[in-house]
């Protein structure tokens, strides 16, 4: 146990010279006061509770006023949570086929002809399966063409942008920019300097366009993501990633020098485990914190003070009463 205000334990003192004065008069009575004294022995013991009453009563009087604080420990597993922008390319090209698979995420190409699987449905299969393994992580749902759109910002009501990645795939059109003003990094960026609050910030890219970047652009954006610390990963589809084309060398080095990767996609199960690889990249720590917190106590002490002025001021009455 601890004190806040230790000083007013001090006041405990004061009864050392209150009791040797009380024994002092006892002793002065002469012989002429024989009879109280046959009257004190009878009702000695209620005196000698009357003094502890009051005696005790003080000293919890003075603990009160010292605010006794007991001691808590306290331990809580803290999660540091992560903000993961997904920046989906819907430019025309996503509508095409991937590997000319078939599957349940699928794109009709004409009516009544069978149905295939197309780069803008894998990537929702892939992004919705990696959302809702997002448990803590803030979510934001980029898309870009010519140029960056909000879909959802980031969030921790993951339902709200599942709801948004079911419609990506409706609108696929226009071309690829990734390093333009308006462009699918510069908008990532923008997102993080505006929202981001996790000191964990990913930027994941999923794409299959293939683009010259300006190398004035791309220091500027290097600048940039250093300084918000931000990881960024470019899911590449298509063969243009796969075969490591020219077209991708600038995003390449960007990714690369941002401390992220690219990582090549040429099916639906690649890219769930490419999502699955950033996933560990980015684990979020777990740490235990231990707190030490104190509660006081003076509240008991005050009361424990009342009852045995109370028992002090009833002692006395009976013991007047019976002298």
């Amino acid at each position: 146990m601890t004190f806040a205000e230790p000083y007013y334990l001090f006041l405990i003192a004061l009864l050392a010279p209150i009791l040797w004065l009380r024994g002092k008069r006892r002793a002065s009575l002469g012989h002429s006061q024989l009879d109280i004294h046959l009257q004190m022995t009878r009702v000695s013991l209620l005196r000698a509770m009357v003094i502890s009453c009051l005696c005790l009563s003080w000293i919890s009087a003075c603990i009160a006023m010292a605010r006794p604080l007991l001691p808590q420990a306290s331990e809580r597993q803290v999660i540091h949570t992560r903000d993961f922008v997904i920046q989906v390319d819907i430019s025309g090209s996503m509508s095409e086929a991937i590997e000319g698979r078939r599957g349940p995420s699928v794109t009709p190409t004409v009516a009544g002809s069978p149905e295939v699987l197309t780069r803008i449905a894998a990537a929702r299969s892939a992004v919705t399966d990696f959302i809702r393994h997002r448990e803590g992580d803030r979510v934001a749902l980029l898309l870009f063409n010519h140029e960056s759109f909000y879909s959802w910002p980031l969030s921790r009501d993951h339902s709200v942008v599942l709801r948004r990645v079911e419609g990506i795939g409706r609108y696929v059109s226009g071309g690829t920019n990734f390093d333009g003003p308006d462009g699918a990094v510069q908008g990532a960026i923008d997102h993080f300097r505006e929202m981001a609050q996790a000191q964990t910030r990913v930027l994941v890219l999923v794409t299959d366009g293939e683009s010259a970047m300006e190398r004035q652009r791309s220091e500027l954006l290097l600048e940039q993501l250093a300084e918000l610390r931000i990881r960024v990963y470019v899911l590449g589809v298509g063969p243009g990633w796969v075969n490591n084309s020219r077209m991708t060398q600038d995003l390449r080095e960007l990714v690369e020098s941002a401390g992220g990767s690219v990582i090549p996609v040429a099916s639906e199960e690649q890219m769930r485990d490419a999502f699955a690889r950033i996933n560990q990249l980015e684990r979020s720590s777990v740490e235990m914190e231990r707190s030490i917190t104190h509660r006081e106590v003076y509240g008991v002490f005050a009361v424990l003070a009342a009852f045995l002025l109370l028992g002090y001021l009833t002692l006395s009455a009976l013991t007047f009463e019976e002298a």
